[in-house]
């Protein structure tokens, strides 16, 4: 069991890289105030736009910035609703997972013959380091280390004195925004194109909502974002492990694993982290 857990780590780390930007995506956003529970929809039409434009061109890269393309589309609708329309968030959020779903059904059945040897990505490589070090890094310089970062975590915590300063908090928020779609979009490419040869209904899996979990756990912040998301890879190790180890539990029960765990931490935290003030406020 302790072999198949070892040699199960390297394959939980590849597969956690699109929670794992997801995760990334929704630390910036919920930092500037907003929260979207889209997040799952957005990963879910990004993996099947990427599935699309992959096969339309017969090339991974267009395949990856269609997926981004489909992100940044359901961002614009969100945005439309959540930052000018000043609609609550969890509603519209709510909605746009509901339309997602509905539509890349819809879409797939339609176009299933058509998404048949779907090109591949042979290494995942750049993904996992780009992921797991260059984004991390590179977001908490933007976040803790420029201007621009600190009026977007104003914007969570007190959008007024943004305004005062003679900065756009709508601005901020777009901003915020664009880089979650640029992080979803290439979380659902990787999950179509990397993990998977294809495209195939609901294949997010709930990602979306165990992403925003790690983002309290993580406290919204880049370090508790990575070690959330290790933990959850951890346990999907641990389930790869027992299948290898054929112990005997139905299939069924150890997908759930990770998903229990998850759970599990949250109980652990909860009543104990404080979020952005202006988190989810229009």
């Amino acid at each position: 069991m302790i072999d198949a857990l070892l040699q199960s780590i390297p394959l939980a780390l590849v597969a956690a890289v699109p929670l794992l930007l997801a995760v990334e995506g929704e630390v910036v956003v919920q930092r500037s105030g907003i929260i979207n529970l889209g997040i799952e929809g957005m990963m879910l039409i990004a993996a099947m736009c990427a599935v699309v434009g992959a096969q339309w061109s017969h090339s991974v890269a267009v395949g990856f910035v269609a997926g981004v393309a489909g992100a940044a589309l359901v961002a614009a609708i969100f945005g439309l609703f959540a930052i000018v329309l000043r609609a609550d968030q969890i509603v519209a959020g709510t909605a746009i997972n509901f339309l997602a779903l509905g539509a890349t059904g819809f879409v797939y059945r339609e176009l299933s013959s058509f998404m048949q040897s779907v090109p591949h990505l042979q290494s995942s490589t750049p993904i996992v380091i780009t992921a797991w070090i260059v984004v991390p890094i590179a977001l908490a310089i933007v976040l803790w280390r420029t201007m621009f970062g600190l009026r977007l975590r104003a914007c969570g915590e007190n959008p007024e004195a943004v305004t005062s300063s003679g900065a756009s908090v709508g601005f901020h928020k777009w901003a915020a925004l664009a880089i979650e779609a640029l992080l979803v979009g290439i979380a659902g490419a990787d999950l179509s194109l990397v993990l998977s040869a294809g495209f195939a209904e609901n294949m997010t899996a709930g990602r979306g909502f165990i992403a925003l979990s790690i983002v309290i756990f993580g406290r919204w912040n880049f370090t508790g974002a990575l070690i959330g998301t290790a933990l959850f890879g951890a346990a999907e190790a641990l389930q790869f492990a027992m299948q290898a180890a054929s112990s005997g539990v139905q299939f069924h029960l150890l997908l759930a694993v990770p998903y229990v765990v998850t759970l599990l931490i949250l109980c652990g935290i909860a009543g104990r982290v404080r979020a952005p003030q202006s988190l989810g406020k229009a």
